[in-house]
């Protein structure tokens, strides 16, 4: 039992005032004369007083009615801890896919249907589904949706710590970076998938190659094409300032990575790629030193904001400690953490332009330290007209799968397994008819336990 208001328990020393007054509770004497006396004259009368509790279960009824008035204060209710009981659990799977799902898993499907199991679609939404479904002839798309956010938006539809069964295969190409943090139980059943082959040519790097994929791995082959034409790069710095030396250091290494020829600064060419690393205005003719339709890769210039932050490259984080407050409505290719524009993408009728809004330096951001550096430079450098779709790891024929042995990264949430549910039933309607009880007990004996006269 538990209480409300337990600071009220302290009106319990109240207790005392009952057994105060029965103590002192007086039984007056009576005069008695005798009649063989009667003449000697009265005697002086004489007085006393009792300390002796003379009914003990009057007292018991005071004393507990009172304590019952303190503990209807202090507002009792019993505390009870229960853990949610088995939710009915999901079948999630591919509308487009129901028919051919429930003809092969029948039997599992029909179990789980009987223990009143939920059919939803494994899409936005999670609609329901029935069996009726299964007669839809209409042609559908299956999903190709991200599973990762699928698992993780369905946390917001299936109660936790539900059973959930899954009828889906585990084709890598589906799952995001990150691996989802489920807070109910995941039961994947593979479908019945024979394994496959498929190839693709891939563009990377301005090299072309093959690429055979099966269940267990991805593998590449590099397609002689004859030596590709050197990548003429121009690059301008301001005066005093080391820049240009780390974009250098970067350039080098995409050349050795490639295996294409980088020339910096060519004599007598045009450049394919400029790179103005200055906060003055691009003059008219370093514009006119790079090619009709060539990259200018340029610092904005502007107010300097200095607020900690960092540039989000790959999934990652780099520090950024100062930044150009930008006011180009171009598309953004780098951002901070609030969202504000690093590098914007635009493209006129001569040139491909990306605006830099901070600086090659590390007083300005860590990239320059990071191994990230390289790779964020590479779809300006070899493949600046694809840089959304650069590299080939998300290709749709990909046919990698996830490992069945790696279940245990669909494993619940532990702190959200069980469900607690906690129920407080107050107890003061008792302890008031409790009360009434014994304050009538009390009254009627009161009245039948009086004082019994002695007569003369």
């Amino acid at each position: 039992m538990h209480f409300l208001y337990p600071i009220g328990l302290l009106a319990l020393a109240g207790l005392i005032i009952p057994v105060i007054i029965h103590l002192w509770s007086v039984k007056q004497g009576k005069t008695i004369k005798i009649g063989s006396i009667a003449l000697l004259g009265e005697s002086s009368r004489a007085s006393a007083k009792s300390f002796k509790i003379n009914d003990w279960l009057l007292l018991l009824l005071r004393c507990l009615l009172l304590a019952l008035l303190v503990f209807i204060l202090a507002r009792p209710y019993l505390k009870k801890v229960t853990l949610a009981g088995r939710q009915t659990g999901w079948i999630l799977l591919d509308k487009a896919t129901f028919r051919q799902v429930f003809n092969s898993n029948r039997k599992t499907i029909d179990s789980l249907l009987k223990k009143s199991y939920e059919i939803h679609d494994f899409n936005v939404g999670f609609k329901a589904l029935t069996l009726k479904d299964t007669a839809d002839d209409q042609t559908k798309q299956a999903n190709n949706l991200n599973y990762t956010a699928l698992l993780n938006a369905a946390n917001h539809f299936i109660p936790p710590s539900a059973n959930v069964y899954l009828f889906a295969n585990r084709r890598l190409i589906h799952f995001g970076d990150e691996l989802p943090t489920l807070h109910y139980r995941l039961n994947w059943i593979l479908l019945n998938q024979t394994d496959t082959l498929s190839s693709w040519i891939a563009n990377y790097a301005g090299k072309k190659y093959e690429a055979k994929s099966n269940p267990s791995n991805t593998t590449y082959q590099y397609l002689n094409s004859g030596d590709e034409r050197p990548i003429n790069i121009t690059i301008h710095q301001a005066p005093g300032t080391a820049d240009g030396k780390y974009l250098i250091a970067a350039l080098k290494a995409i050349g050795s990575f490639t295996n294409r020829k980088i020339i910096i600064n060519p004599p007598a060419e045009k450049a394919d790629i400029g790179f103005w690393l200055s906060g003055d205005a691009v003059t008219a003719n370093f514009k006119s030193s790079i090619t009709t339709n060539g990259t200018l890769f340029q610092y904005e210039n502007g107010k300097v904001i200095t607020e900690p932050s960092f540039i989000k490259l790959d999934n990652r984080h780099i520090k950024l400690s100062k930044r150009i407050a930008s006011t180009n409505s171009a598309e953004k290719v780098w951002s901070d953490g609030f969202g504000n524009a690093i590098l914007t993408d635009e493209k006129t009728s001569t040139l491909h332009i990306f605006h830099f809004y901070s600086r090659f330096n590390p007083q300005w951001n860590e990239l320059v330290w990071d191994g990230l550096f390289v790779k964020a430079l590479m779809p300006v450098v070899i493949s600046a007209e694809n840089m959304a779709n650069f590299g080939f790891e998300n290709n749709p024929a990909d046919q990698r799968r996830v490992s069945a042995r790696q279940n245990d990264v669909f494993q619940v949430k532990k702190t959200a397994s069980k469900t607690k549910i906690i129920l407080n039933k107050p107890l003061e309607p008792l302890f008031w008819i409790a009360a009434l009880l014994i304050f009538v007990t009390e009254r009627i004996l009161s009245f039948i336990k009086k004082p019994n006269d002695v007569k003369s």
